[in-house]
């Protein structure tokens, strides 16, 4: 009876055992033993004969070559650009909103993908009650010191997508606000006070005769 159970639990280990072994590393248990080609092992390397540069020595030349290519760059295919150069033109009356954008020579960064819109509110020719709706939905964006719009956006990855969004967000507060069916006059306009430019005080400055002595001292002491 005990040699029946005995047998029995044997052939289950075996197999359990055999049916545990993957079907991927069948026929891979012999690449762990073979040799490595002399090639890559250490000890049949061919001596070194300083032949040929070091590590350090290879570097070098590379930075060399890199520097090079942009001096072959400079000389040869810069001037080429002057065929597409135009002329600078400076913006008309007509062209009132003005885009501010960010660009890092030879590194990405999530800045770049920002736009800033600035308009001046006078600009836009805007009757008394329009400009009331008008601030009323601008909000915080409006800047009372310099009467300017100021919209950014940076949500899409691409420059040219911000760009549109604050285009179509500044066209749609002018669609607003020139919206004749409620023109929010009940509602109060409470925009912050300017703030105030700083004097010098008049009587706080040094008078002249001071001034003409001590700059007179030094050159008595020499």
């Amino acid at each position: 009876m005990l040699s029946n159970i005995t047998r029995s639990t044997t052939s289950a280990l075996n197999v359990r055992l055999f049916s545990s072994a993957s079907v991927a590393m069948a026929g891979r248990q012999g690449g762990r033993f073979r040799k490595p080609e002399k090639k890559y092992d250490v000890s049949h390397m061919e001596q070194f004969a300083f032949d040929d540069q070091t590590t350090i020595g290879h570097e070098l030349f590379e930075n060399i070559r890199h520097v090079r290519q942009y001096l072959r760059k400079t000389k040869y295919e810069l001037p080429k650009l002057s065929a597409y150069a135009k002329p600078f033109v400076p913006p008309t009356s007509e062209e009132i909103v003005t885009y501010k954008t960010q660009t890092y020579c030879g590194e990405g960064h999530p800045v770049e993908r920002k736009v800033v819109l600035t308009v001046k509110v006078a600009d836009l020719k805007l009757t008394d009650t329009q400009r009331h709706k008008f601030l009323l939905l601008a909000g915080p964006r409006y800047h009372v010191d310099s009467d300017e719009l100021i919209m950014s956006s940076e949500k899409f990855p691409q420059v040219k997508q911000n760009k549109k969004y604050v285009s179509d967000l500044l066209q749609t507060l002018l669609k607003e606000a020139k919206d004749d069916k409620d023109t929010f006059a009940d509602i109060p306009l409470d925009l912050p006070q300017p703030k105030k430019k700083l004097v010098f005080p008049a009587e706080w400055a040094r008078p002249q005769k001071q001034q003409q002595q001590q700059s007179e001292q030094p050159q008595q002491q020499e």
